[in-house]
């Protein structure tokens, strides 16, 4: 790495080190502000050990920061400053961490130093300490003492209070004449000089206390130059160095030129110095709190915001559980998200499901069958019928399927949720009903012929002549008795579409025809009700693979609907165009009759449903028409719907497939419903 890049690190870690070492000696340990300082700590650390095995932090003798033997030269940092001090409080001259070293260990480590300081300082080996806590990828040295003769006692950083306190009472002695003995003043001299080389090795510079000191001490002599010359001499014969001793000598002679009045103004800019520097504390304390504060107004945010979505969350879930229907919701690779307990009776799963694919509950006992009466009830929702059944027809139930595809704002697909409905009971009592209609529907027919061919002939006059009553109530039962034949059919060729059973003849035929066939058909009726009926058929248009028959049934009955619901004078529009985008050929049936209200637009196509009144007497219809042609267009593969408003006429809508390629080769054939 770069030394620009090296320093970042660097004062980084030594910023989140003294954070944490501030924050936990306003909260407690385990706070989360001093939890997640800690753990920013060791993530620098980390990343520093990562490239190099040990990292070594220290203060040299001139009050610099060492990193790895080198001063660490980011000025911009205050926390640099706040390190050095920290360190030569606790007496700590150098400190090496090993790689490997635990986030835990670090944690315990700020711990020991910033909550057991006092005991830190007053350790004679602080490694013993931290090893006795397990932390053994951290070795402390401490300030060495200063030694005053071999093998005698040495000076720890740190006493010299007590020290100073001492010699300030000798040296008072001294100046009042009470200590006149040889060795008294022996003490008094190697004492000072156990104070003087102390502070000179630890701070490079000598305190304003001490100075004061060493000038009293001086002024007791007759001439200043013996007694400097004696410090000297001691200074030198108890080991310092040459040049330390002759800067620490200038330095005094220094201060004691400057003259009362000097140092008075020394001690003054010291201590408006050590103000500016509480003042700043302070202030670097303020701002502190102040983040304290805002970070834990934003967690008390974060908490009310968990709670409000926890809270959501539990009140969506009861309602998912509680609801009638079963609910079911997979990921785009069909892995199920979520199932509730009406979904997990329906389809025989478990909680344990949950992740599984939606396959896995398709056992072998069991097995799917999408129904082909598949319906869009709206944009993006399908619904299906699926049969679940097993060996034992017992359990044989049908399940009613609504699902739609679930996106975001994107657009991007996120899965797809499936609402399930128990429709076993219905379906059967769908069944019974249809069975019912089919066969009266049957038995009815052979009367109603037997009955349709009497009046016939007495209509005709073969049975004798009639008088002007009797054939006008003939005729009457005549109409009656088509209306009712009509009626039967179309319920029975509803229940054979309803059960499968219609068969359909197929072959490739012009539609053009088709349609032409119809109209004509209709022609004489629109004529006598003063209707024009009109064709827009597309020239060109490609042939249809279709029973004509059947179209023609479903083109007869959206044209009688037209006419019967158009006023005299009105307009029955028929078209047909192609559609390339959609593969298919679009065949509408408009009117400008009375229209059709949105209420009824849904339930148009109801079996039975029937809507308004008509604009005049005429043949009544069986209400069961639409939902023929519906089912007949469906089983062309192709829609049907309806487009209208109240009193601006209305339009029938569906679509026929284009043939496809693989049966252009075939001519014909047949399928059942």
């Amino acid at each position: 790495m770069e030394n620009v890049a090296l320093q970042i690190i660097f004062v980084r870690f030594i910023q989140n080190l003294m954070a944490s070492i501030r924050k936990i000696s306003i909260y407690p340990p385990k706070h989360p502000i001093v939890v997640e300082s800690m753990n920013a700590a060791s993530q620098s650390l980390q990343e520093i050990l990562g490239s190099q095995k040990t990292l070594s932090l220290g203060v040299s003798p001139d009050n610099k920061v060492m990193v790895d033997g080198k001063e660490l030269t980011d000025k911009s940092a205050a926390t640099v400053l706040d390190l050095m001090l920290y360190l030569k409080k606790l007496n700590i001259e150098n400190m090496a961490i090993s790689s490997g070293i635990t986030g835990a260990e670090l944690q315990d480590f700020i711990k020991i130093i910033s909550l057991e300081s006092e005991q830190v300082k007053k350790a004679p080996d602080i490694n013993k300490v931290l090893s006795e806590r397990n932390i053994r990828a951290i070795k402390v040295e401490q300030f060495s003492y200063i030694k005053i003769k071999k093998d005698e006692e040495s000076l720890v950083v740190g006493q010299e209070a007590s020290l100073l306190e001492q010699l300030k009472a000798k040296i008072k002695d001294l100046s009042s004449g009470k200590i006149e003995k040889q060795e008294d003043l022996k003490s008094l001299e190697k004492g000072l000089i156990e104070l003087l080389i102390g502070e000179f090795r630890e701070k490079g510079k000598v305190s304003v206390p001490a100075k004061n000191l060493l000038r009293k001490y001086i002024e007791s002599f007759r001439e200043t130059h013996d007694a400097l010359g004696t410090l000297k001499d001691a200074l030198l014969a108890y080991g310092c160095g040459p040049e330390e001793v002759d800067e620490l000598l200038r330095k005094v002679q220094e201060e004691m030129a400057k003259g009362p009045r000097e140092s008075r103004q020394a001690v003054k800019e010291t201590a408006e110095s050590a103000k500016r520097e509480n003042e700043a504390l302070k202030t670097q304390l303020s701002r502190l709190k102040q983040e304290i504060e805002e970070k834990e107004r934003l967690l008390d945010e974060l908490k009310a915001q968990n709670k409000k979505v926890t809270d959501e969350k539990e009140r969506v879930d009861n309602i998912i559980r509680h609801m009638g229907e079963g609910l079911v919701v997979v990921d785009p690779q069909g892995n199920i998200l979520l199932m509730n307990p009406q979904a997990e009776a329906l389809l025989g799963g478990s909680r344990q499901d949950i992740g599984k694919p939606i396959k896995a509950l398709v056992k072998d006992e069991h097995m799917f069958t999408v129904v082909k009466d598949m319906a869009v009830e709206k944009e993006g929702v399908v619904q299906k019928d699926i049969e679940l059944f097993s060996k034992n027809e017992s359990t044989k139930k049908i399940v009613r399927t609504s699902s739609a595809v679930v996106e975001d704002h994107n657009g991007k697909t996120l899965g797809m949720v499936t609402v399930l409905n128990d429709v076993t009971k219905q379906r059967e009592l769908d069944r019974l009903k249809s069975n019912f209609v089919a066969n009266v529907s049957h038995e009815l027919r052979t009367p109603l012929v037997a009955i349709d061919k009497s009046v016939s002939l007495m209509l005709d006059k073969s049975a004798g002549a009639l008088s002007g009553p009797q054939e006008q109530f003939l005729n009457i039962a005549s109409r009656n008795l088509k209306r009712l034949s009509l009626l039967i059919n179309d319920l029975l060729d509803l229940s054979k579409l309803e059960a499968g059973k219609m068969r359909f003849e197929r072959t490739r035929c012009p539609l053009g025809k088709i349609i032409n066939d119809s109209a004509e058909s209709l022609a004489m009726w629109a004529s006598t009700r003063a209707i024009r009926l009109q064709k827009q058929v597309q020239e060109g248009l490609p042939d249809v693979d279709v029973d004509p028959d059947r179209i023609i049934q479903v083109l007869n009955n959206l044209i009688g609907n037209a006419i019967k619901f158009t006023p005299v004078n009105g307009t029955v529009t028929v078209g047909a165009a192609l559609q390339k985008e959609g593969g298919c050929i679009r065949v509408s049936v408009s009117d400008t009759g009375i229209g059709i209200g949105k209420d009824d637009l849904a339930k148009i196509f109801d079996k039975f449903y029937q809507v308004g009144e008509r604009v005049s007497n005429d043949v009544g219809g069986t209400g069961i028409g639409l939902s023929i042609a519906r089912e007949i267009v469906e089983l062309h593969r192709g829609k049907i719907w309806v487009e209208s408003e109240k009193e601006k006429g209305t339009t029938f809508i569906f679509t026929l497939p284009l043939p496809e390629e693989k049966d252009e080769k075939r001519d014909q054939g047949s399928f059942s419903g």
